[in-house]
């Protein structure tokens, strides 16, 4: 027998060759390729005639393999398993459902985005498209299957489910605090440099006037149509920052920012998810809504 290098050895005598090697069985390889034993046997002498070696040594019942085979085994089962994953990783994409998302830009950007790693671990099959917005307007029904967006839960003909209880702290640089330390009185960070993000019903009036009606203070040295570009003025250390809890949650945990205050501030608005009523009972919004609130939950525990 000699090894003809012309071609591919057949396809069904490797996968012959490789089930019945791995159990060392020509009956459970016969099980495990729903053929039958005299199949799996033809089909390895096959491959043996084709490599031009002896594979398998029978031993009554059983078989055992020569040094030929043990060496070829691992070489057909990394090339199987290969093939399998390559083949779902290039077919599978056409198969993964698409879940369209607005989010408010500030709570995707700081809160949902550095979360979403665990959710394509466990829901790779879930495709994510996403469209920012800073409007508190729920989008007209269309292409959009969920929405998460700041406001105040009374938007007619719609169904809103309350996700956050939120409240404004205020916060720094440690950069800038170096200067300007924590916890002052109210007379002395009255006059502290500070930033601010317009289209709330609150602001910093409210924060000092919740806590001395008669306290004075200096108005925002500048001031940001969104939270996220007063959080990046915040971090490069510009001023003080009153903003929702929720977006600098992680910023505060790795102190890359620092509570200046201990007082906090309820929110007249929250953040709302919002599904047409007749995508609710879609599997790829149920699965979206119980991982996001699970995530909050997480958050509620943590504190």
């Amino acid at each position: 027998m000699q090894y003809n290098t012309n071609r591919l050895p057949p396809l069904n005598a490797l996968l012959a060759f490789e089930s019945a090697a791995r159990y060392q069985s020509l009956t459970r390889a016969a099980e495990e390729l729903c053929v039958t034993q005299g199949a799996i046997s033809q089909r390895v002498k096959q491959l043996e005639d084709f490599l031009g070696v002896r594979l398998f040594l029978r031993r009554g019942s059983r078989i055992e393999l020569t040094d030929e085979a043990r060496s070829y085994l691992p070489l057909l089962s990394w090339l199987f398993e290969s093939l399998k994953k390559g083949t779902d990783d290039l077919f599978r994409g056409e198969q993964q459902t698409q879940l369209t998302l607005r989010v408010a830009h500030s709570f995707a950007e700081h809160w949902l985005i550095p979360r979403l790693a665990r959710f394509h671990q466990a829901h790779p099959g879930i495709q994510l498209r996403f469209l920012a917005t800073n409007h508190a307007i729920p989008d007209e029904p269309g292409e959009v299957d969920v929405e998460i967006i700041n406001g105040y839960g009374n938007w007619p003909d719609r169904e809103a489910e309350q996700l956050t209880d939120d409240h404004w702290v205020v916060v720094a640089s440690p950069a800038l605090l170096v200067h300007y330390p924590a916890e002052a009185p109210l007379h002395l960070l009255s006059s502290y440099p500070k930033l601010g993000c317009y289209g709330y019903r609150e602001g910093w009036r409210d924060w000092f006037q919740q806590q001395d009606p008669q306290q004075g203070f200096t108005m925002p040295k500048m001031e940001f149509s969104t939270s996220s570009l007063a959080i990046a003025a915040a971090l490069q250390g510009l001023g003080l920052l009153l903003v929702r809890y929720p977006l600098v949650r992680q910023l505060l945990a790795n102190r890359t920012l620092r509570l200046a205050h201990p007082y906090r501030m309820a929110s007249q608005s929250n953040h709302f998810l919002l599904i047409p009523p007749h995508k609710r009972s879609l599997e790829k919004i149920r699965i979206f809504r119980q991982w996001l609130l699970q995530e909050l939950e997480q958050d509620n525990l943590a504190g």
